[in-house]
């Protein structure tokens, strides 16, 4: 009897072997089914803001993990500059480290798995809502160089153990690597088309398309919105003079200088020649002035050098605008009417002697007339 039994055991754990096979293998079939579809959405996803929040929010599902996070090296500010302009409150996205610089290694950067650590993990995990106890840090290679790593930290102790395997994860990793790399290029792409090439701040077709978003958050939340048209005074003298390398070194700098007085969610752009706008969202006329003020003493103090001897001096006009509080019309309209209004306010600065700050409320309706006519029949700035 007890012969019987013993080929119906092991007959048993035979089965019981092939069912923990099968299990595992329909496992390891539905995690491969998750990963490629995730792979999927990563190589469908074209811009760095989608690309980014795709991996901190799905990620965590795809890898049945509690935390994921991502560090990229940003050295020249790039990738902070471009979620910005998609998300000015880009510093606040959980789980995003944007560092100048990784740490360094002494050989080629290789996956971590193994229990929390502290000193490692807290610049990456903390704060978080859950305790971690184990974690995964694949480093992110680009071309044979680490340009980031994506984490994993879990509330179980034996999730990221040091003997287990790897492969799903570095996977994705790497392809995450790639659409990355293809994600900057795409920005990049947009942003040769939206960007003035002498200066290197937005151009006039960036502008016109950010003016009637900006209008529209103005009508969804009662908020300010304030322009300016900044025009260098006898800047045709400095061409005539100097020669036109010369004046091209004064419009990079004032951009710059210019650049330098604004917040990060203002916006900066060329309009043609000599000419400059500032789009100040939820600012209003009074604060509006103080920052324009601010921009004109700044270029009047800054020598501008010429042979590395000799300065010149440049000064710069300003006319401030503000969009009505309950605007009517459409946002293309009302955008334009923001525009014209700081133009018109630019000229009165021009008319009465230059390098001053005038705004729409003190403009006479004189000046106005006169300014739309000069537009009207095409003549050039003064």
């Amino acid at each position: 009897m007890g012969m019987n039994n013993q080929p119906q055991s092991e007959l048993q754990q035979l089965r019981d072997q092939l069912q923990a096979l099968m299990d595992a293998a329909r496992l390891n079939e539905k995690k491969w089914r998750r990963l490629d579809q995730f792979e999927k959405q990563l190589i469908a996803t074209r811009t760095l803001p989608d690309l980014i929040r795709l991996v901190l929010e799905d990620y965590k599902t795809a890898c049945e993990t509690d935390v994921v996070t991502l560090v990229l090296c940003d050295p020249e500010y790039e990738i902070r500059r471009i979620l910005e302009r998609a998300q000015p409150d880009c510093a606040e996205i959980p789980g995003l480290v944007l560092l100048e610089k990784l740490p360094l290694h002494d050989a080629e950067p290789a996956p971590y798995l193994g229990l929390f650590d502290a000193e490692m993990g807290r610049a990456i995990f903390d704060p978080w809502p859950v305790a971690c106890r184990s974690m995964l840090l694949l480093p992110l290679m680009r071309q044979g160089e680490q340009v980031g790593s994506l984490n994993m930290a879990s509330s179980t102790v034996d999730r990221f153990s040091a003997d287990s395997s790897t492969d799903f994860v570095e996977r994705l990793a790497n392809i995450f690597s790639i659409c990355l790399e293809n994600a900057l290029n795409h920005e990049r792409l947009n942003l040769i088309g939206l960007t003035d090439p002498l200066t290197g701040i937005f151009n006039r077709r960036y502008l016109e398309t950010r003016c009637q978003e900006e209008i529209a958050n103005v009508r969804r939340y009662r908020t300010p919105l304030c322009a300016m048209f900044l025009d260098i005074d006898k800047f045709k003298r400095i061409n005539d003079t100097y020669g036109h390398i010369m004046g091209d070194e004064v419009l990079r700098t004032v951009a710059s200088l210019i650049k330098s007085e604004l917040r990060s969610n203002d916006v900066l752009a060329r309009y043609g020649g000599e000419e400059f706008v500032v789009l100040l969202p939820q600012t209003g006329q009074h604060h509006a002035c103080e920052i324009a003020e601010r921009i004109r003493c700044t270029i009047a103090a800054h020598p501008f050098r010429i042979d590395g001897r000799n300065e010149l001096r440049v000064t710069i006009s300003i006319g401030v605008s503000q969009a009505a509080a309950e605007p009517e019309g459409s946002d293309l309209d009302i955008a334009h009417k923001l525009l014209v209004t700081a133009d018109e306010a630019l000229y009165l600065a021009k008319e009465t002697g230059r390098n001053k700050v005038v705004s729409e409320q003190t403009r006479p309706p004189m000046v106005v007339a006169k300014r739309s006519l000069i537009k009207m029949l095409g003549f050039g700035s003064v």
